[in-house]
C-alpha cells in the first residue's frame, strides 16, 4: 500500500475467495497487495479484505 499512498488515483480489484482474480486482470495492474494471514487462519472473505484495503488507503 505504500507503493500508491500519494497516488491521486486508485482503483481496488478484489476477487473471490476460491478464484481470485484472472491473471490477465492481475497483469494489468501496476501493483498488487496481500493482507498477511496468521499461520491456519484460512481466509478473510472479499467484503472483510475489501474493508482492510480501503482502511489501510485512507489511514
Amino acid at each position: 500500500m505504500a507503493d500508491v499512498a500519494h497516488a491521486e488515483k486508485v482503483v481496488f480489484l478484489v476477487g473471490a475467495e476460491g478464484p481470485g482474480l484472472r491473471r490477465k486482470t492481475m497483469a494489468l495492474a501496476d501493483v498488487r497487495a496481500q493482507i498477511p494471514m496468521a499461520s491456519g487462519v484460512d481466509s478473510l472473505n472479499v467484503a472483510t479484505s475489501a474493508a482492510v484495503a480501503f482502511y489501510e488507503r485512507v489511514r
